[in-house]
């Protein structure tokens, strides 16, 4: 179909641009529709790899599967101090968990004193954990895999699946939207 056509009602009003372009499923108004950024920005799968005996995945039933953990209300604020939002519950499971079935790979007897995980989601934006904090501090115990606020599913302006770090003073600066991947890495070690 030509383009010219799609130009032709640039006079139009603006929900009358919108259905030419991009028509809205039978029985959503154009302001209900997702946006292409927020589908974009959806996770629907977690992908464990790095440094792991088994690369693995998890979906929202697998996630479902493992052991649920509930923070109780909880505030989520940003480097400045102030409020973003606030949550009776998030619901979800351990990042340990995960990474527990993925099996770290340490070849030797104390690389896990040098190994670290990044979180990373869909828009890239990423967090990171050492094996210290997740298992040898209360750090670990509020790091979760969530997949639901207040007892409803977390939706696609949420990001579907998301992780937050409970015990963090600033929760916001490592709580990631859309988390698609999570990786785990040795650091070299220094040389002396």
């Amino acid at each position: 179909m030509p383009i010219d056509p799609l130009r032709a009602n640039l006079g139009a009003a603006p929900d009358a641009r919108l259905a030419l372009v991009s028509p809205v499923p039978t029985g959503l108004s154009p302001t209900s529709a997702p946006s292409p950024a927020t589908a974009l920005h959806t996770s629907r799968e977690v992908v464990v790899s790095g440094s792991v005996k088994r690369r693995h995945s998890f979906d929202l039933c697998a996630l479902m599967r493992l052991p649920t953990q509930l923070t109780g209300p909880l505030d989520v604020v940003c480097l400045s101090g102030r409020k973003v939002r606030s949550a009776n519950e998030y619901k979800g499971v351990r990042l340990t968990a995960l990474l527990d079935v993925a099996q770290w790979r340490l070849p030797q007897a104390r690389d896990f004193t040098r190994a670290y995980v990044l979180a990373q989601g869909a828009d890239g934006y990423t967090v990171m954990f050492s094996w210290h904090e997740l298992y040898n501090t209360s750090i670990g115990v509020g790091a979760l895999v969530v997949y639901e606020r207040d007892g409803q599913p977390l939706g696609d302006d949420d990001g579907g699946i998301g992780l937050i770090s409970t015990g963090d003073l600033r929760v916001a600066l490592r709580q990631v939207r859309a988390l698609k991947r999570l990786t785990v890495h040795l650091a070299e070690p220094s040389a002396l």
